[in-house]
């Protein structure tokens, strides 16, 4: 364990990701100082609804179970990957990129970056039904559609539970 050394100096952290260099982006653990740029990408990324806001942000940077990572190109957050155990099985309950840095190899050196953070174990992770992209995203990183759950993300919008084996 490391501390931050920003004004929540003495709360432990674990040990910064080795940042992972992915063509021209980075990835690795996120900084308290680039929570804010995390809240503006996920209100860029996802409808209101589902957007992480700043409290759901620091909650889940101090949860000692939760990784959170983040891409960086030129120094700016251009997407971020969040994950935990759950019941005892890893699984990834956030991945978002912005939509002017998309089909670039972003969300797929997030995706693998934190699964090689998170736990040993199949891992889970629920994705919107009609979001064919993600879903193609993720057969082609190994995971495969499991179970449906209607309404999942409101009113007549299912989600598909996928699972990656390892």
């Amino acid at each position: 364990m490391i501390f931050d050394r920003d004004i929540r100096h003495r709360v432990p952290v674990p040990a910064a990701v080795p940042q992972a260099a992915t063509g021209a982006v980075a990835v690795g653990g996120v900084r308290w100082g680039e929570l804010a740029a995390v809240a503006r990408l996920q209100r860029r990324a996802f409808r209101p609804a589902l957007a992480y806001g700043p409290t759901t942000l620091v909650v889940l940077r101090l949860l000692p179970h939760v990784r959170f990572l983040v891409a960086r190109r030129g120094g700016a957050v251009v997407g971020c990957a969040i994950g935990d155990r759950h019941e005892g099985r890893p699984r990834v309950i956030n991945l978002a990129v912005d939509p002017d840095a998309r089909r670039r190899g972003v969300a797929t050196a997030l995706l693998r970056a934190l699964e090689a953070e998170l736990p040993g174990g199949a891992i889970l992770l629920m994705v919107e039904a009609e979001n064919r992209a993600a879903q193609a995203l993720y057969r082609r990183e190994g995971y495969l559609p499991t179970d449906q759950a209607a309404d999942y993300y409101g009113p007549a919008r299912a989600g598909i539970w996928m699972e990656k084996p390892r």
